[in-house]
């Protein structure tokens, strides 16, 4: 193992800001219209991909993804015999499964919507939500260890859940906490965009979801027997009710389905000793597409998530020169589909091209905004990636700090969760809040781009980036994914771990 790395410490060659810079600024240029799933913009940066994998001396090969489309053409909300304007007082969801459908029924309130046994938490113990609306809040208590409180805050995880237990829809509002994080109003500003999903996942059985306003939300509690300011109160304390709201309400959708075809764009470095056994290092490739009006249309994604595809080129490239091929293979995976919801990373999870998947680095949005000196290693607490994650952001010149977003629940949030729900450790690292340039507040910056920049026409290649920031994450990535190749134990849950234990094989 000391001769192994020695070795790998005399092949790393620095990784060139400026190689990360070309990259970014050809992905994030407007030619390519925001890289949406299933438009040419994105198809002209698969190609590109490909030809850099090629380049490097690796064999590219495209995944079919194929998905179903759903774009709401009209929906309208009412309560009682007050309606309420889809993106003005409430935003209704696609229907994936039917081109028209509505639910018309009694409104009951289930708390946060979380059946978590081992926890003693059931949020349905006293109510009967059985062909009726249930009405949700967002994320999970604030008492819920960090791990359980991204599993429960998991939508998916909440609308089946509901669906399980008999309800036809769903309404969730945001807690006070999430509300600050991410306002409303703010949602609303959102360009409406198609919804997407892999043809073969199966949705549950829903026939109508809305998210509403607090000022909605109000209406739905007017007769209920608990203001909805004490549940709101109560919430940010960990304490949940459940109860019947005494309404009724209604949520009719019309959407056009459709289906759009992507691809995942892959290259493998076969192992010296361990061939079979494969670690996965990812980043997706697509963004959010173009808005419908405006001087400026293009959502060009620079730092989401061109960052990560110029890591993932540099690394492969780096890689496949280097004079000895580390004991596993890597598989090398620009995805699709991740702002739809992860169906890219769904269809190579579920459909994996490679045998034996043993572990992914996931790499989504760096933001190298100014001088890091710190990295985030998301996920390692949960195996045995951690150690090596540490290690490897420390040899890359990087402090570690713990999360300092922890209500993002940013595990559960890009590709590595899609492996994890396969039961492969998974990790990936975000950029800090310390800044090495004592003049500049990295804490203010990043949250005030996260507020201002984060998936909108400003995430482009004229913002200021660090680049050397961005070359240093990349072969921190870089010696963290040698590692666990040559590490003489496959990855491994750590025992006990809720991840492991929920998922694990």
């Amino acid at each position: 193992m000391f001769a192994a790395a020695l070795v790998l410490a005399a092949s790393l060659s620095s990784i060139d800001p400026a190689a990360i810079r070309a990259h970014i600024d050809f992905l994030a240029s407007d030619l390519l219209e925001g890289r949406e799933t299933g438009t040419r913009g994105f198809d002209i940066g698969a190609r590109y991909v490909a030809s850099q994998f090629a380049l490097a001396g690796l064999e590219p090969h495209m995944q079919e993804v194929r998905l179903r489309t759903g774009i709401v053409e009209k929906a309208t909300f009412t309560i009682g015999d007050q309606t309420f304007v889809h993106r003005k007082d409430v935003i209704v969801g696609a229907n994936l499964l039917r081109e028209s459908d509505e639910v018309d029924a009694e409104v009951v309130f289930a708390g946060f919507g979380i059946v978590a046994p081992g926890l003693h938490h059931d949020d349905y113990a006293n109510v009967d939500v059985k062909g009726k609306i249930v009405m949700l809040l967002s994320g999970a208590p604030p008492q819920f260890p960090a791990t359980q409180r991204a599993f429960f805050s998991d939508t998916e995880v909440k609308l089946r859940n509901a669906a399980e237990r008999g309800a036809t829809g769903v309404i969730v509002l945001r807690t006070l906490v999430d509300e600050r994080r991410q306002p409303f109003e703010r949602a609303l500003q959102q360009p409406p965009s198609t919804s997407m999903m892999p043809l073969e996942e199966k949705l549950p059985e829903i026939h109508g979801r809305v998210g509403v306003n607090r000022e909605t939300a109000n209406v739905l509690f007017a007769k209920a027997s608990m203001p909805l300011a004490q549940v709101l109160d109560d919430a940010d304390k960990g304490i949940a009710h459940s109860f019947p709201l005494n309404v009724r309400a209604a949520i009719r959708t019309i959407t056009h389905l459709g289906e759009a075809r992507s691809t995942n764009v892959y290259a493998v470095l076969r192992g010296s000793s361990k061939p079979d056994e494969h670690v996965a290092l990812t980043a997706h490739l697509d963004h959010l597409g173009l808005v419908p009006d405006g001087e400026d249309r293009v959502r060009n994604g620079a730092l989401d998530n061109a960052s990560g595809i110029a890591a993932l080129l540099e690394i492969a490239k780096s890689i496949a020169a280097m004079p000895e091929r580390p004991a596993r293979s890597i598989v090398f995976v620009a995805l699709t589909a991740e702002e739809k919801g992860g169906g890219g990373a769904w269809q190579f999870t579920e459909h994996p091209p490679v045998p034996n998947l043993v572990a992914d680095v996931n790499m989504d949005m760096l933001t190298m905004l100014f001088p890091l000196q710190d990295l985030v290693a998301i996920g390692s607490e949960h195996s045995s990636l951690g150690a090596l994650a540490l290690a490897a952001a420390t040899d890359a010149g990087f402090t570690v700090s713990p999360d300092p977003l922890p209500e993002e629940v940013r595990f559960i949030r890009s590709d590595q969760y899609a492996f994890v729900k396969k039961g492969i450790p998974a990790i990936t690292y975000k950029g800090g809040l310390k800044s090495a340039d004592p003049a500049i507040d990295g804490d203010q910056l990043t949250r005030a781009w996260l507020r201002e920049t984060y998936h909108t026409v400003r995430d482009n290649p004229d913002q200021k980036i660090d680049y050397a920031s961005g070359a240093r994450w990349a072969d921190a990535n870089r010696r963290l994914i040698l590692a666990i190749a040559n590490a003489p134990e496959r990855p491994a849950w750590n025992r006990g771990d809720f991840f492991g234990e929920t998922f694990g094989k």
